[in-house]
């Protein structure tokens, strides 16, 4: 499985129309230099983890995503999400990778699961790296513990 990361002015757009102080230009500026410096930092973690993922959940890669998975870096004011995978923009890089292995996890739940599942998921990848992410995943505890039920994979 490969991931592509990508830039897209219509999703940008779209979640930030009802901004006010929204400047397509700035963002996708902003947007690409933080994206950019993201892959340059932990792309080989990303190669890493897109083969943990089967490893540690014992399953497959979906086979209708193919061999390519899209990843749209975005920066709005809500949170990232699974289908399409869609990665907000962040000054804590570390924070952004936890994500995207959350995102991807959702893959290995058939779309839905708990996000109890899917933290330990991303929580056992990260010690297979040897990455402290303690931080990282007691924000994404809080913030799932905060909602108290399973929530569909386009919410976090």
């Amino acid at each position: 499985m490969k991931l592509k990361f990508m830039v897209v002015d219509v999703y940008n757009t779209i979640l930030n129309k009802s901004s006010i102080e929204y400047n397509l230009e700035e963002y996708l500026e902003e947007t690409n230099k933080i994206g950019k410096i993201f892959l340059s930092k932990y792309s080989k973690e990303i190669n890493k983890i897109v083969k943990l993922l089967p490893k540690i959940t014992r399953k497959r890669w979906p086979k209708c995503l193919g061999n390519e998975i899209e990843v749209y870096f975005v920066k709005y004011k809500g949170p990232s999400f699974a289908y399409p995978l869609t990665l907000k923009v962040r000054g804590d890089l570390l924070f952004m990778l936890v994500i995207l292995t959350h995102e991807l996890g959702h893959r290995f739940f058939d779309g839905y699961g708990s996000e109890k599942d899917i933290n330990d998921l991303t929580e056992k990848v990260f010690e297979k790296l040897k990455i402290n992410t303690k931080k990282q995943i007691a924000l994404i505890r809080t913030f799932n513990n905060s909602t108290n039920k399973l929530i569909s994979p386009n919410f976090l």
